[in-house]
């Protein structure tokens, strides 16, 4: 348990290295990140059987047969982010479900597939923060954030809180190829208003 937080700890430091750290929340840049609990070090992890869709788990912070902690984060036209699975064929997203868990789904095109992600830190060597939140394009009411919670079987939940605590580690895993020069200006513009 010790050196899986520790583990989480080098990660969101070597995190803190690559992106800005801004003086409070600001959008996540495109890229592929991971998502692991500030509570135990376990990942945010979909399932790669059955076409890529199902319910999302925390499980180990890897890439392999079963799962994935990978995820693709990136701006949509609306001004909201999708959060999908990086390499899946065709493309499935992170989707809020009416039981206000979450699951992969193929509809990305769907309100419940919108979120935003913002990152954030108390400062230089702490620990960069993710806060995920459903926030759909036409205003209809964000469900809330996606809390990792013992509340309920599985951990996982969205729903209305307040700004903190914070709940996911960011972890970077690459950039997007077409948004990196991109992405590295936001970073580095976020960084001088900081």
């Amino acid at each position: 348990m010790r050196s899986r937080a520790i583990s989480v700890m080098v990660a969101a430091v070597a995190t803190a290295a690559a992106l800005a750290q801004p003086a409070r929340a600001a959008p996540l840049i495109d890229g592929v990140y991971r998502f692991a609990a500030l509570k135990d070090g376990q990942c945010l992890v979909w399932p790669k059987l059955n076409g890529s869709t199902g319910m999302v788990s925390l499980g180990a912070c890897t890439d392999n047969s079963a799962t994935s902690a990978n995820w693709r984060v990136r701006q949509r036209p609306n001004g909201t982010m999708e959060v999908s699975t990086p390499g899946s064929n065709p493309s499935t997203c992170l989707m809020v479900t009416t039981g206000h868990r979450v699951m992969i789904s193929d509809n990305c095109a769907d309100k419940y597939a919108e979120w935003t992600v913002s990152y954030g830190s108390a400062g230089p060597g702490s620990v960069v923060w993710a806060d995920i939140e459903h926030t759909p394009g036409d205003h209809s009411g964000s469900w809330g954030k996606l809390l990792d919670t013992p509340d309920v079987i599985g951990r996982l939940v969205v729903k209305q809180t307040p700004v903190e605590p914070h709940y996911w580690a960011l972890q970077q895993v690459g950039w997007e190829p077409r948004q990196r020069g991109q992405s590295a200006a936001r970073a580095e513009s976020h960084a001088d208003a900081g």
